[in-house]
């Protein structure tokens, strides 16, 4: 995970927050030596909230089974 201080944020956020939804990779922000912050797209944080039910409903083993069922059919190009 990329880490930048708060300070950069407050300079550059247009391209920080961008970088962090193009690449869908989180972002640490550091407020102190030892405080900080993690950004997160969107789109990531969806996917962890849906991770998080699955595991909570006790079905993510058998969603994590069918996502490999399901790439290992799936033909290469």
């Amino acid at each position: 995970m990329k880490m930048t201080p708060f300070t950069h944020l407050h300079a550059h956020p247009e391209f920080l927050l961008k970088r962090v939804i193009q690449t869908n990779h989180p972002l640490e922000v550091a407020i102190s030596d030892q405080q900080s912050v993690v950004v997160l797209s969107k789109q990531r944080y969806e996917q962890l909230l849906e991770l998080n039910y699955l595991w909570a409903a006790g079905s993510l083993p058998q969603a994590l089974q069918q996502a490999q069922l399901t790439a290992s059919n799936t033909p290469q190009t």
